[in-house]
Protein backbone atom coordinates (compact mmCIF):
# COMPACT_ATOMS: atom_id res chain seq x y z
CA UNK A 1 0.00 0.00 0.00
CA UNK A 2 2.62 2.54 0.64
CA UNK A 3 5.16 0.73 -1.26
CA UNK A 4 6.08 4.15 -3.51
CA UNK A 5 5.83 6.22 -0.64
CA UNK A 6 9.22 4.03 0.62
CA UNK A 7 10.84 3.26 -2.55
CA UNK A 8 12.65 6.70 -2.37
CA UNK A 9 15.38 7.49 0.00
CA UNK A 10 15.23 11.03 1.85
CA UNK A 11 12.63 10.66 3.89
CA UNK A 12 13.20 9.73 7.68
CA UNK A 13 12.57 10.35 11.55
CA UNK A 14 15.63 12.45 12.04
CA UNK A 15 14.48 14.33 8.86
CA UNK A 16 10.77 14.72 9.87
CA UNK A 17 12.13 15.82 13.50
CA UNK A 18 14.19 18.35 12.03
CA UNK A 19 11.32 19.91 10.37
CA UNK A 20 9.64 20.13 13.26
CA UNK A 21 12.40 22.10 15.09
CA UNK A 22 12.92 24.92 12.50
CA UNK A 23 8.90 25.02 12.32
CA UNK A 24 8.64 25.50 16.42
CA UNK A 25 12.21 27.51 16.32
CA UNK A 26 11.17 29.88 13.15
CA UNK A 27 14.24 29.62 11.24
CA UNK A 28 17.32 27.24 10.75
CA UNK A 29 19.35 29.96 13.00
CA UNK A 30 17.17 29.93 15.85
CA UNK A 31 16.89 25.85 15.75
CA UNK A 32 20.81 25.69 15.97
CA UNK A 33 22.05 29.26 17.52
CA UNK A 34 25.65 29.81 16.97
CA UNK A 35 25.89 26.31 15.50
CA UNK A 36 27.08 26.78 12.10
CA UNK A 37 27.76 23.41 11.36
CA UNK A 38 24.41 22.16 12.74
CA UNK A 39 22.69 24.74 10.61
CA UNK A 40 24.76 23.30 7.71
CA UNK A 41 23.35 19.97 8.52
CA UNK A 42 19.41 21.23 8.94
CA UNK A 43 19.66 22.78 5.79
CA UNK A 44 20.80 19.46 3.68
CA UNK A 45 18.13 17.57 5.61
CA UNK A 46 15.47 19.86 4.71
CA UNK A 47 16.87 20.47 1.28
CA UNK A 48 16.55 16.40 0.91
CA UNK A 49 12.91 16.44 1.92
CA UNK A 50 12.47 18.88 -0.48
CA UNK A 51 13.97 16.86 -3.17
CA UNK A 52 11.66 13.86 -1.82
CA UNK A 53 8.37 15.46 -1.79
CA UNK A 54 9.10 17.41 -4.90
CA UNK A 55 8.49 20.86 -3.10
CA UNK A 56 10.26 23.40 -1.45
CA UNK A 57 9.66 23.03 2.64
CA UNK A 58 12.32 25.79 3.19
CA UNK A 59 13.27 28.71 1.27
CA UNK A 60 15.75 32.10 2.51
CA UNK A 61 13.80 34.60 3.53
CA UNK A 62 16.58 37.49 4.05
CA UNK A 63 19.02 35.90 6.24
CA UNK A 64 17.10 33.94 7.42
CA UNK A 65 16.12 30.00 6.32
CA UNK A 66 12.72 29.89 6.94
CA UNK A 67 9.37 26.94 6.26
CA UNK A 68 7.44 27.83 3.17
CA UNK A 69 3.70 27.38 3.00
CA UNK A 70 4.31 23.86 2.08
CA UNK A 71 6.81 22.71 4.87
CA UNK A 72 4.70 24.39 7.23
CA UNK A 73 1.80 21.77 6.27
CA UNK A 74 4.31 19.25 6.84
CA UNK A 75 5.58 20.18 9.99
CA UNK A 76 1.82 19.91 11.02
CA UNK A 77 1.39 16.51 9.40
CA UNK A 78 4.42 15.27 11.50
CA UNK A 79 3.03 16.87 14.80
CA UNK A 80 0.22 14.90 14.31
CA UNK A 81 1.18 11.77 13.70
CA UNK A 82 4.63 12.30 16.26
CA UNK A 83 1.51 12.31 18.82
CA UNK A 84 0.15 9.65 18.32
CA UNK A 85 3.09 7.37 17.78
CA UNK A 86 4.11 8.84 21.30
CA UNK A 87 0.95 8.22 22.89
CA UNK A 88 0.82 4.64 21.70
CA UNK A 89 4.55 3.66 22.61
CA UNK A 90 3.91 5.36 26.09
CA UNK A 91 0.75 3.21 26.28
CA UNK A 92 3.01 0.09 25.84
CA UNK A 93 5.45 0.88 28.39
CA UNK A 94 3.38 1.99 31.02
CA UNK A 95 4.54 5.48 30.50
CA UNK A 96 3.34 8.69 31.17
CA UNK A 97 1.59 10.66 28.68
CA UNK A 98 2.26 13.91 28.04
CA UNK A 99 0.00 17.21 27.88
CA UNK A 100 0.75 20.34 27.78
CA UNK A 101 -1.67 23.71 29.06
CA UNK A 102 -0.67 27.30 28.13
CA UNK A 103 -2.02 30.37 30.10
CA UNK A 104 -0.74 33.68 31.59
CA UNK A 105 1.96 33.63 33.78
CA UNK A 106 -0.99 34.46 36.57
CA UNK A 107 -3.37 32.17 35.37
CA UNK A 108 -0.52 29.54 35.58
CA UNK A 109 0.43 30.23 39.20
CA UNK A 110 -3.14 30.79 40.70
CA UNK A 111 -5.46 28.85 39.06
CA UNK A 112 -3.87 25.63 36.91
CA UNK A 113 -0.46 24.57 39.54
CA UNK A 114 -2.97 24.88 42.75
CA UNK A 115 -5.53 22.70 41.01
CA UNK A 116 -3.69 20.10 38.95
CA UNK A 117 -3.41 18.03 41.90
CA UNK A 118 -6.98 18.08 42.08
CA UNK A 119 -7.59 15.71 39.18
CA UNK A 120 -9.10 12.32 40.10
CA UNK A 121 -6.67 9.19 40.45
CA UNK A 122 -8.53 8.29 36.62
CA UNK A 123 -5.55 10.94 35.62
CA UNK A 124 -2.56 9.70 37.17
CA UNK A 125 -1.26 8.30 34.52
CA UNK A 126 -1.04 11.56 32.65
CA UNK A 127 2.22 13.87 32.46
CA UNK A 128 1.34 17.95 32.65
CA UNK A 129 3.72 20.84 31.27
CA UNK A 130 2.07 24.29 31.68
CA UNK A 131 3.73 27.07 28.93
CA UNK A 132 3.46 30.48 29.85
CA UNK A 133 1.68 32.26 27.15
CA UNK A 134 0.51 35.08 25.56
CA UNK A 135 -2.67 35.17 24.15
CA UNK A 136 -1.99 35.67 20.40
CA UNK A 137 0.47 33.00 21.19
CA UNK A 138 -1.68 30.49 22.62
CA UNK A 139 -4.10 30.30 19.72
CA UNK A 140 -1.40 30.23 17.25
CA UNK A 141 0.00 26.83 18.94
CA UNK A 142 -3.35 25.35 19.72
CA UNK A 143 -3.92 25.53 16.20
CA UNK A 144 -0.58 24.01 15.21
CA UNK A 145 -0.49 21.58 18.26
CA UNK A 146 1.84 22.45 20.03
CA UNK A 147 -0.40 23.18 22.59
CA UNK A 148 -2.80 20.62 23.68
CA UNK A 149 -5.27 22.78 26.11
CA UNK A 150 -5.09 26.32 27.26
CA UNK A 151 -7.05 28.96 29.53
CA UNK A 152 -7.81 31.85 28.12
CA UNK A 153 -10.73 34.61 28.13
CA UNK A 154 -13.42 33.46 26.34
CA UNK A 155 -13.90 36.72 23.80
CA UNK A 156 -10.25 35.93 22.53
CA UNK A 157 -11.07 32.59 20.99
CA UNK A 158 -11.50 32.52 17.06
CA UNK A 159 -13.75 30.38 14.99
CA UNK A 160 -13.69 26.48 15.55
CA UNK A 161 -11.90 26.89 19.10
CA UNK A 162 -13.86 24.71 21.50
CA UNK A 163 -14.19 26.10 25.15
CA UNK A 164 -15.02 24.97 28.37
CA UNK A 165 -16.62 27.64 30.60
CA UNK A 166 -14.79 27.74 33.83
CA UNK A 167 -15.94 30.62 35.77
CA UNK A 168 -15.56 34.35 35.54
CA UNK A 169 -12.33 36.33 36.80
CA UNK A 170 -13.14 39.25 39.23
CA UNK A 171 -10.37 41.75 39.83
CA UNK A 172 -10.07 44.24 42.90
CA UNK A 173 -7.66 46.81 43.94
CA UNK A 174 -4.83 46.39 46.91
CA UNK A 175 -3.45 48.95 49.25
CA UNK A 176 -0.64 48.00 51.61
CA UNK A 177 -1.94 49.44 55.13
CA UNK A 178 1.38 50.92 55.31
CA UNK A 179 0.03 53.52 52.69
CA UNK A 180 -3.80 53.67 53.58
CA UNK A 181 -2.60 53.54 57.40
CA UNK A 182 -4.24 51.60 60.00
CA UNK A 183 -7.78 51.47 59.86
CA UNK A 184 -7.89 53.81 57.11
CA UNK A 185 -10.21 52.87 54.04
CA UNK A 186 -9.72 53.57 50.88
CA UNK A 187 -11.86 53.89 47.37
CA UNK A 188 -11.03 53.92 43.45
CA UNK A 189 -10.62 57.58 43.89
CA UNK A 190 -7.00 57.38 46.64
CA UNK A 191 -6.46 54.00 43.90
CA UNK A 192 -6.08 56.55 41.02
CA UNK A 193 -5.19 59.62 42.41
CA UNK A 194 -3.43 59.30 46.26
CA UNK A 195 -1.55 56.03 46.21
CA UNK A 196 1.41 55.45 43.80
CA UNK A 197 0.29 52.76 41.96
CA UNK A 198 2.35 49.44 40.17
CA UNK A 199 0.53 48.41 36.74
CA UNK A 200 1.38 46.27 33.94
CA UNK A 201 3.94 47.57 30.92
CA UNK A 202 1.73 46.63 28.20
CA UNK A 203 -1.21 48.79 25.65
CA UNK A 204 -3.62 46.12 25.75
CA UNK A 205 -7.35 45.49 26.63
CA UNK A 206 -7.13 45.23 30.53
CA UNK A 207 -4.93 48.77 30.90
CA UNK A 208 -6.91 50.31 28.52
CA UNK A 209 -10.24 49.88 30.85
CA UNK A 210 -8.05 50.65 33.78
CA UNK A 211 -7.86 53.78 32.04
CA UNK A 212 -11.11 54.83 31.06
CA UNK A 213 -12.12 53.38 34.61
CA UNK A 214 -9.60 56.38 35.75
CA UNK A 215 -11.83 58.80 33.51
CA UNK A 216 -14.43 58.30 35.01
CA UNK A 217 -13.42 59.28 38.02
CA UNK A 218 -12.01 62.43 36.39
CA UNK A 219 -8.26 61.14 37.11
CA UNK A 220 -5.89 60.35 34.63
CA UNK A 221 -3.93 56.86 34.98
CA UNK A 222 -0.82 57.73 36.07
CA UNK A 223 1.35 54.30 37.47
CA UNK A 224 4.70 55.27 38.93
CA UNK A 225 6.00 51.71 38.39
CA UNK A 226 5.41 49.80 35.24
CA UNK A 227 5.74 45.42 35.69
CA UNK A 228 5.21 42.87 33.18
CA UNK A 229 2.79 40.63 35.17
CA UNK A 230 0.39 40.26 37.42
CA UNK A 231 2.63 38.33 40.01
CA UNK A 232 5.26 41.23 39.87
CA UNK A 233 2.24 43.75 40.53
CA UNK A 234 1.59 41.48 43.55
CA UNK A 235 5.30 41.76 45.04
CA UNK A 236 4.69 45.11 44.26
CA UNK A 237 1.90 45.47 46.77
CA UNK A 238 3.72 42.94 48.75
CA UNK A 239 6.78 45.67 49.18
CA UNK A 240 4.26 48.07 51.15
CA UNK A 241 5.07 50.57 48.59
CA UNK A 242 2.53 50.62 45.71
CA UNK A 243 -1.07 50.07 45.01
CA UNK A 244 -2.20 48.03 42.34
CA UNK A 245 -5.07 46.21 40.40
CA UNK A 246 -4.99 41.88 40.73
CA UNK A 247 -7.52 39.30 40.11
CA UNK A 248 -8.54 38.30 43.24
CA UNK A 249 -7.37 34.55 42.70
CA UNK A 250 -4.07 36.64 44.07
CA UNK A 251 -5.24 37.92 47.33
CA UNK A 252 -4.74 34.61 49.10
CA UNK A 253 -0.81 35.13 48.33
CA UNK A 254 -1.17 37.93 50.88
CA UNK A 255 -0.50 38.28 54.73
CA UNK A 256 -3.93 38.20 56.29
CA UNK A 257 -4.70 42.02 57.50
CA UNK A 258 -1.58 43.50 55.28
CA UNK A 259 -3.64 45.67 52.57
CA UNK A 260 -7.14 47.66 52.26
CA UNK A 261 -9.07 45.96 49.21
CA UNK A 262 -11.22 47.77 46.66
CA UNK A 263 -13.94 45.88 44.75
CA UNK A 264 -16.95 46.20 43.07
CA UNK A 265 -17.88 48.89 41.53
CA UNK A 266 -16.13 50.39 38.40
CA UNK A 267 -13.92 47.65 38.48
CA UNK A 268 -16.64 45.34 37.16
CA UNK A 269 -16.27 46.57 33.74
CA UNK A 270 -12.41 44.33 34.15
CA UNK A 271 -14.41 41.15 34.76
CA UNK A 272 -14.05 38.58 31.81
CA UNK A 273 -14.91 34.81 31.58
CA UNK A 274 -12.06 32.09 31.31
CA UNK A 275 -12.52 29.16 29.08
CA UNK A 276 -10.70 26.01 28.98
CA UNK A 277 -10.11 25.62 25.61
CA UNK A 278 -8.51 22.95 23.01
CA UNK A 279 -8.83 22.36 19.25
CA UNK A 280 -11.38 20.24 17.79
CA UNK A 281 -8.32 18.08 15.84
CA UNK A 282 -6.86 17.23 19.42
CA UNK A 283 -10.26 14.66 20.31
CA UNK A 284 -9.86 13.27 16.94
CA UNK A 285 -6.04 12.65 17.78
CA UNK A 286 -6.06 11.30 20.90
CA UNK A 287 -9.23 10.65 22.37
CA UNK A 288 -8.42 10.42 25.85
CA UNK A 289 -8.46 13.92 25.52
CA UNK A 290 -12.03 14.60 25.61
CA UNK A 291 -12.79 12.95 29.13
CA UNK A 292 -9.39 14.72 30.64
CA UNK A 293 -11.04 18.28 29.53
CA UNK A 294 -14.07 17.28 31.34
CA UNK A 295 -11.44 16.55 34.52
CA UNK A 296 -9.87 19.45 33.65
CA UNK A 297 -12.59 21.30 33.75
CA UNK A 298 -14.09 20.20 36.98
CA UNK A 299 -10.10 20.73 38.42
CA UNK A 300 -10.04 24.77 37.59
CA UNK A 301 -13.61 25.68 37.72
CA UNK A 302 -13.98 28.91 40.12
Amino acid sequence: MFDSLLSEGGLSLERLHVLLKVHDAGSIAAAAPSDTVRQSQYSRQLRELSEYFGCEVARRQGKLMKLTPEGVQLADLVRQNFRSLADFRAQCRSELVDYTIAAGDSLIQWLIIPRLGKLPKSCSHYHFATLHLRTKEIIQQLNDGRVDFAVVRRDALPPGIEGLRLGTLEYCALVPKALAGRGARAGLKDLFGRFPMAAQNSDGQFTGRLREIAASLGLEFRPVLACQSFPQLLSAVRSGAYAAVVPTLAVGDLAKGSCVKVEGGALEALNRELVLVFHPRLVSLRPQAAVLARALQAAFRF
